[in-house]
């Protein structure tokens, strides 16, 4: 499994990439190169899905995940601000796989987590002999 840090900067990276899409020009060799995916909503809705689920695992700071849904935010005003942006490719449709994509990782990343803790509060728990279950 994945440590915190190989986390944080997974998430960093994936963040970046949706930034670095958000704001680059049709016309850039870059954004030809991935323009099949970009169009995908299948790929905004795991993309997202997972920017959101990472802090939620990785990170126990309320604060941090908080930042890290202003970050899944902001790509999603972005999505919807391309129409009014010259030179950039709108496709204000994604916007709602994009938000459906941050609430299932958010749910994602909450299921994670809590299988997380029982996994480990079932391996710290020791039997108590002298208690007895009624079946």
């Amino acid at each position: 499994m994945l440590t915190n840090k190989q986390l944080r900067y997974l998430w960093c990276v994936l963040t970046g990439g949706i930034l670095l899409m958000s704001i680059l020009p049709g016309s850039s060799s870059i954004y030809q190169a991935v323009a099949a995916y970009d169009a995908n909503r299948w790929i905004h809705f795991l993309i997202y899905a997972t920017v959101a689920a990472i802090p939620v695992v990785a990170w126990r700071h309320r604060t941090s995940v908080l930042f890290s849904l202003v970050i899944v935010a902001l790509g999603i005003a972005l999505e919807l601000l391309h129409a009014h942006i010259p030179g950039l490719i709108g496709r204000p449709q994604n916007a709602f796989a994009d938000m459906f994509g941050a609430g299932a990782g958010i749910l994602l990343g909450l299921n994670i987590r809590m299988m997380r803790n029982s996994a480990k509060l079932g391996a710290n728990a020791t039997p108590d002999p002298s208690r007895t279950t009624i079946l």
